[in-house]
């Protein structure tokens, strides 16, 4: 019973890392993603402005600015919830992510372009401390389940490698044609 109870703890922490990392990559690519469409578009001087506007601002003021995305996606997910109850669930879920990665998008320039003047703010700057170790620890997590992977994957390709030949297709090619050449003798008999 106590090993049972082990691998649902170690079950969840795994996954609790897993979830971590996965919204830390959206972080660091949905903003990516947000300044090539901002580009695109032909905004890109909208960075440029809030960055100035940010740095004309106290810590305080900046924390504001830096929280304003996840407050502006709370009407969306609540009408999200109310067409999911309306029997709507596919266009329900499709707004609360679509919000959902537009605001960790917003939220991750904000926090790029004002990074300074929050951790300025002391509770903020142990938040930030703690969020670099809990990372740190997810990322401890999952690296062997990684690293099993990568090592799978390369087994894979030798296996693959060895099955088709050393020159790879030509070796493949030749064993087919051989194997239908067979499979017309015998269907002819």
């Amino acid at each position: 019973m106590e090993s049972m109870k082990q691998r649902l703890a170690r079950a969840f922490w795994f996954s609790l890392a897993v979830l971590f990392l996965v919204e830390s990559w959206l972080w660091d690519h949905v903003k990516l993603w947000l300044l090539r469409l901002a580009s695109a578009l032909g905004v890109k001087e909208l960075e440029t402005r809030l960055r100035v506007f940010i740095a004309g601002l106290s810590p305080a003021a900046t924390l504001a600015v830096f929280a304003l995305p996840a407050i502006t996606i709370l009407p969306l997910k609540l009408l999200a919830v109310a067409a999911i109850a309306h029997g709507h669930v596919i266009a329900g879920l499709g707004v609360i992510l679509a919000a959902k990665t537009l605001a960790l998008g917003v939220t991750s320039f904000l926090f790029d372009a004002s990074r300074e003047k929050l951790l300025q703010i002391g509770w903020f700057a142990k938040l930030y401390a703690t969020v670099l170790r809990v990372s740190r620890w997810a990322h401890e997590r999952v690296e062997p389940f990684k690293r099993q992977i990568r090592e799978a994957k390369d087994f894979m390709k030798a296996q693959l490698a060895r099955a088709l030949g050393e020159d790879g297709r030509s070796t493949f090619a030749r064993k087919l044609s051989l194997l239908r050449a067979l499979v017309r003798r015998r269907g002819a008999a």
